[in-house]
């Protein structure tokens, strides 16, 4: 059988799937999910990564195209890993390293993990038939995916599309980011921030005092919903939001204002015809997704509203595994 491979290797977990030559949308079978883990070395991810990509394979016959999205900066076209702040990682050359462990029956592209999940989605999911799309994945973290006419963006150091870490505050207590800059939207509404700002919140902790402080422990509606401080979650503030709880409606109302001030600076550059959202933190909080709509209609300029519409991602975690084998597919960053 001739195969194309797709592997989604992102902050938490690692998965891959074979498809059949004839359609890159329709999996021949697919892999084994597997957590990242705590041995984050290049070298154990490599490892882990190319074991897959040899049990994917065991059916195949010929050279493979094998497509590795990883959710990281990169620096060029070979998969150069410039930062990856969730896996720790900083200037590895990831591409290259994993090319010559797969050897010779394997030929290789790697991409940003949010520019496959893209390229996936204009293939088979909710961008099909769009040329210009906008597409944001907020879940652990926020990554963005760009396609202009009809080609995937990958701009002039392949960090195009990197919405996560545009700036929405800039002053003295801009939160810190975890790529090293500061005031980064990724900051204010990636899951991992969130969580823990919510945390702090409920509990009152460092930075949070007076009436929302008070707004936030007393009679709180997410505490209700959890049944206890320690496990409230985002999709319980979602729901207690639903509910008209003032504290959670306060809450999202800030975060969802962060997201769309970002999302309306980038369709006033791009003018995209669609823009895709999706991710882990937003296919769980309904309301929030429909406070950035609105959001949207005041930051995005007018023009772009009259043909621009907003829809939710399509093909859940596949999306990233479908783009990735696709893309590898097309020869598109193939390291040679």
């Amino acid at each position: 059988m001739t195969l194309r491979i797709g592997i989604d290797l992102g902050g938490s977990n690692l998965r891959g799937a074979a498809f059949d030559a004839g359609d890159v949308a329709a999996p021949a079978q697919w892999a084994q999910r597997e957590m990242v883990g705590t041995d984050r070395r290049p070298e154990a991810i490599i490892e882990r990564v190319a074991a897959m990509v040899d049990r994917l394979a065991a059916d195949g016959t010929g050279p493979i195209d094998v497509g590795v999205g990883i959710a990281a900066m990169l620096r060029d076209r070979r998969g150069t890993v410039a930062v990856s702040p969730h896996l720790g990682w900083r200037d590895v050359a990831f591409g290259e390293l994993l090319a010559a462990r797969l050897g010779s029956r394997f030929r290789l592209g790697v991409y940003n993990d949010v520019n496959a999940i893209t390229w996936g989605e204009h293939v088979a999911g909710a961008a099909r038939g769009c040329r210009d799309v906008l597409a944001v994945y907020v879940g652990t973290g926020i990554g963005g995916g760009i396609i202009a006419n009809g080609q995937l963006l990958e701009g002039s150091t392949n960090c195009a599309g990197e919405i996560g870490h545009v700036k929405v505050r800039w002053d003295d207590d801009a939160a810190p980011c975890a790529c090293g800059g500061r005031g980064c939207v990724e900051a204010y509404v990636g899951g991992s921030y969130l969580e823990k700002r919510i945390a702090r919140e409920i509990t009152g902790g460092k930075r949070n005092g007076g009436a929302r402080a008070r707004l936030a422990r007393e009679n709180n509606a997410a505490v209700q919903l959890a049944g206890s401080i320690e496990r409230v979650t985002p999709s319980h503030v979602d729901q207690a939001a639903t509910t008209g709880d003032e504290w959670a409606l306060g809450l999202w109302t800030d975060v969802a204002t962060l997201l769309a001030i970002a999302l309306g600076n980038a369709l006033a550059i791009l003018d995209s015809e669609r823009l895709v959202l999706g991710g882990g933190l937003l296919s769980r909080t309904p309301m929030l997704f429909e406070l950035v709509e609105t959001a949207l209609l005041v930051v995005t300029p007018h023009p772009i509203l009259e043909r621009f519409d907003v829809v939710a991602a399509e093909l859940g975690d596949n999306a990233g595994l479908v783009g990735a084998a696709a893309l590898a597919a097309d020869g598109v960053a193939r390291i040679e």
